[in-house]
This record gives C-alpha cells, structure tokens and sequence, in this order.
C-alpha cells in the first residue's frame, strides 16, 4: 500500500481519485501518521425487493410543516 500525504491528495485530486479507481490502495498521512485509508468503491446491485422497498419508503414520507399541519399549495407562497 502506497502512502501520499494529504497535501499531495488537495493538490493532485484528480490523479489519486484515478489511482484508486484503477485499484490501487493509497494510505494518506499527516505529519507523517497515517489518518485515512482510500480504496476503490465496489457498486452494489439492488435486488428487486430492495428496490421496490426503498421506493415504498420514499412514497411513504409526507410533506408536512411544523406541528403536524398538511402541506398545501398555498404554503408555497410568501404573502
């Protein structure tokens, strides 16, 4: 695993960002002690069960103001 300091990732973002996305490991220092480690994001597939229940969860959120009242149009507006 390769180490960059934490000014290298702030002035070269761009080329560390594609470094780990290539696969590559990369342990960042300050003041010479390591505080993070990047590494590649693996995506994750949704099953359809997961999907559909992510999107019941989202159906079910209401928009409401403060104190439980309705949202309605007229609240859109400043008078």
């Amino acid at each position: 695993m390769t180490a960059v300091t934490s000014r290298e990732v702030i002035h070269h973002f761009s080329a560390i960002a594609a470094r780990v996305a290539a696969g590559e490991e990369l342990t960042v220092t300050r003041y010479g002690k390591p505080v993070l480690k990047l590494v590649q994001v693996t995506p994750t597939e949704l099953t359809e069960a997961q999907r559909q229940a992510q999107a019941r969860k989202a159906l079910s959120f209401r928009m409401t103001q403060p104190y439980g009242k309705s949202f309605e149009r007229a609240d859109a507006y400043n008078d």
